[in-house]
């Protein structure tokens, strides 16, 4: 009864539909998580918007640079300091081009669940034939790899963030090898593919 008493000590004037309210106050820590989290917003903004703290771009550039650093992926430089250009082609190494076929086949790319096992195509374009969207050089699909085309449902795999550029000169020497054969079921051409070879 003594617990009843309290209750209806506690209870609001005011209620709806017979439904009364409780005067609780807040626990003590939720106040002071509800107090840092407002002091941490305050915090943030004047770090980030008034004093110059670094906006996402310059934070971006800074992790792939610590990245580059942990993993040794720092371009190489010559004399002058300028970053060597990568000379891309088309390898007749059997072993890089194995490697290319591992890469390609591998469970952390997976280019052949849109490109199929042999090339053939699936939901991406057929790397068998002649006819390409994005161009054949050695540099373009290089390119294609690198960038990808998200909005065409291909992320990018290069500048380090899934494969170096040594492991996609091996996957663009194993698509050049692949060039001519006749796997089962090729995917027909893109409308937008023009005649090319490799």
């Amino acid at each position: 009864m003594k617990v009843f008493d309290d209750e209806k000590d506690l209870l609001l004037d005011h209620d709806y539909d017979g439904i009364k309210e409780l005067d609780n106050h807040m626990p003590v820590w939720w106040l002071w998580l509800f107090y840092f989290t407002i002091a941490f917003g305050i915090g943030y903004l004047a770090y980030y918007y008034m004093l110059g703290g670094p906006d996402q771009h310059e934070l971006y550039e800074m992790e792939v640079a610590a990245a580059q650093e942990r993993y040794g992926l720092e371009p190489e430089v010559d004399e002058s300091g300028e970053p060597i250009q990568f000379e891309w082609a088309y390898l007749e190494d059997q072993a890089r081009i194995d490697e290319g076929r591992e890469i390609y086949m591998g469970n952390n790319n997976l280019c052949y669940t849109c490109h199929g096992a042999n090339g053939e195509g699936l939901v991406g374009p057929n790397l068998t034939d002649n006819l390409w969207i994005h161009g054949c050089s050695a540099e373009e699909v290089a390119s294609s790899i690198i960038e990808g085309y998200p909005d065409r449902g291909m992320i990018a795999y290069g500048s380090g963030a899934r494969l170096t550029d040594e492991q996609v000169q091996s996957v663009i020497s194993y698509i050049a090898s692949i060039q001519g054969t006749e796997p089962a079921n090729p995917k027909a051409p893109d409308p937008r593919a023009t005649e090319c070879s490799l």
